[in-house]
C-alpha cells in the first residue's frame, strides 16, 4: 500500500469518510445558485435539467427514513423506532482492503498502516505491566505513605483524574500536583467516555468540530503539562460504548435485521443507548485513528475500556444477527484490542468458570499480542455472599491468585476500585499488591 505524506499534527485522508452536516447558511447560498444556475442550463431540457437540480439541491441535508417496528419491539418499548438512513456512500466506510489506511505516522510524518512494525512499537511501547518481585514491607500506615514509589525504578503508580480536570490547563496542573503530592508518578486522563465523547480537542478531520468534539484542550497542551509536572500520562478511551460516535456515523452501529439502515438500541439502559458494532469496518477505522492520534501525540499508555458487547437482552434475539449471540463472538473483538495497550476487565469476570463479558477476548490470548489486563479489584463486584474474604489484604491476595491463573500468563496491572474501599484499606490493598510483586497499579 502506498504511504502517503503526514503534513504537521492534522492526521488527514484523502477520502473524508466521516461527512459533516453542512449549516443552514450554506444551504440557502446553494439554492440562490441554484436559481442563477437553472436559467443557464434550461437548454439542455427538462429531462436532463430537474434531474440535476434534484441533485444538486439535495446536497447536505439527511437522507431520512422511518422503519415501523415489529409489533412485539412496539410492545415492549412502548414507541415506535425512527432513524436515519445513511448516504448512497455510506458514512464511514472504507473500501474492503483500506482499512489499515492513513491509521498512523512514522516519525517523518509518513502514513503507516496499524499492521506495520512501526505501528505495533508505537501502540505497545508503554511500560505498564510489569509485576517482577521486589522486596519491600508489608506496612499498614498511612494511605500517602503507601502509595509512594520510586519513580526512577520503571514503574507507575496511577490515579485517575476527575473529568473536570481537563477544563484548561490550570485546572490539570492542580490535579497533577495533588497526584504528585501523594506519591504517583502517572496519572490516567479518561480522553474519550462512555458516551463517545472526546475530552480533548481533537485534530482528526472527520472530529475536529463535530458533535462529539466537547473538550477545549489539545493533546499538545495536555502533554506540555505532564512534561512541566515530570508526571507519565495514561490515556484512557471508551470503545465500544459509544452512543454519541453511533448517532454521527451510523455505520459504527448495530443493526436491526429487517431494517439495515436502522441503529439498534440498549433498552437495557437508561436512557436506550447505540453500541460500536466491532465487525464494522468504520468502527475499526474510527478508533485506529484516534489511537494514531495519541500515539503521536506521545502517549505510550493508552487503556480501553468497554471492549464489551453490550448486554443483550432475551428479546434482543428477534431483532439482531444470530452471530451476535453466539459462543464465538468474542472473535470479533480483537478488531478493536490495538486500539490500545491495557484493556480493562473486571475482575469478577476474569476469574469466573467461564469469562464474563468485560473478560471475553481471553478465550484466544494468542490474539492479545502485549497488551496487559487492567484488572479492576472491587468489593461491590466480588461480595462475601460469593465466597470472597471481606478484609482487603486476603481479599486482594486471593482475587490476584485466581485472576493470574485465568489471565493465562498476560501482564496484569490491577485497578483498585476506591469507592468500595476506606483510606485504611486502600493502604492495605496497595501494600499488599507490592508484597506480590505487583510494582504498577492505578488507583481509581
Amino acid at each position: 500500500m502506498e504511504k502517503r505524506r503526514y503534513y504537521g499534527r492534522k492526521i488527514k485522508r484523502t477520502r473524508n469518510l466521516y461527512r459533516r452536516k453542512r449549516g443552514a447558511g450554506r444551504k440557502v447560498m446553494s439554492t440562490v445558485l441554484l436559481v442563477l444556475a437553472a436559467s443557464a442550463i434550461a437548454f439542455l431540457g427538462f429531462c436532463i435539467g430537474k434531474p440535476l437540480l434534484d441533485y444538486i439541491g439535495n446536497i447536505g441535508k439527511d437522507d431520512t427514513s422511518v422503519w415501523t417496528p415489529q409489533s412485539s419491539y412496539t410492545e415492549l418499548h412502548g414507541e415506535d423506532t425512527t432513524a436515519e438512513t445513511p448516504a448512497s456512500d455510506p458514512v464511514g466506510l472504507p473500501a474492503e482492503g483500506q482499512i489499515d489506511a492513513a491509521v498512523s505516522t512514522d516519525d517523518s510524518g509518513t502514513v503507516i498502516s496499524p499492521g506495520s512494525e512501526t505501528a505495533e512499537n508505537a501502540e505497545t511501547s508503554g511500560t505498564l505491566g510489569t509485576n517482577q518481585p521486589h522486596s519491600t514491607t508489608n506496612g499498614e500506615g498511612r494511605i500517602e505513605t503507601s502509595l509512594i514509589i520510586p519513580a526512577d525504578d520503571g514503574t507507575l503508580a496511577a490515579m485517575e483524574a476527575p473529568a473536570s480536570a481537563l477544563a484548561n490547563r490550570s485546572s490539570l496542573a492542580a490535579v497533577l500536583a495533588k497526584a504528585k503530592a501523594a506519591g504517583c508518578n502517572s496519572v490516567v486522563l479518561q480522553l474519550k467516555d462512555r458516551s463517545g465523547l472526546f475530552r480533548y480537542k481533537s485534530s482528526i478531520d472527520s472530529i475536529d468540530d463535530s458533535d462529539v468534539d466537547a473538550g477545549s484542550m489539545t493533546l499538545d497542551d495536555i502533554m506540555s503539562v505532564f512534561r512541566e509536572n515530570g508526571l507519565t500520562p495514561i490515556a484512557e478511551i471508551a470503545v465500544l460504548s459509544d452512543d454519541k460516535g453511533c448517532e454521527q456515523f451510523p455505520d459504527m452501529s448495530f443493526k436491526c435485521i429487517d431494517a439495515p439502515a436502522i441503529s439498534w438500541l440498549d433498552y437495557s439502559l437508561s436512557p436506550p443507548r447505540r453500541w460500536a458494532n466491532p465487525e464494522s469496518n468504520a468502527t475499526r477505522e474510527y478508533f485506529a485513528m484516534v489511537t494514531a492520534e495519541l500515539t503521536v501525540a506521545g502517549f505510550e499508555n493508552i487503556l480501553i475500556t468497554d471492549v464489551t458487547f453490550p448486554n443483550f437482552q432475551n428479546y434482543d434475539t428477534q431483532f439482531i444477527a444470530g452471530k451476535y449471540f453466539a459462543a464465538d463472538r468474542y472473535k470479533l473483538l480483537y478488531n478493536v484490542i490495538k486500539s490500545g495497550n491495557m484493556i480493562e476487565m473486571k475482575a469478577s469476570d476474569v476469574i469466573g468458570e467461564k469469562y464474563g463479558r468485560t473478560a471475553e477476548c481471553l478465550n484466544d490470548v494468542s490474539q492479545l499480542h502485549d497488551n496487559s489486563v487492567a484488572l479492576i479489584i472491587s468489593r461491590s463486584d466480588l461480595p462475601t455472599s460469593a465466597g470472597y474474604p471481606a478484609d482487603a489484604k486476603t481479599l486482594t491476595e486471593t482475587v490476584t491468585a485466581l485472576a493470574e491463573k485465568n489471565c493465562k500468563g498476560l501482564k496484569m496491572i490491577p485497578v483498585i476500585d476506591s469507592s468500595g474501599f476506606d483510606d485504611a484499606e486502600r493502604s492495605k490493598i496497595v501494600s499488599t499488591l507490592r508484597a506480590l510483586g505487583y510494582e504498577s497499579y492505578i488507583m481509581r
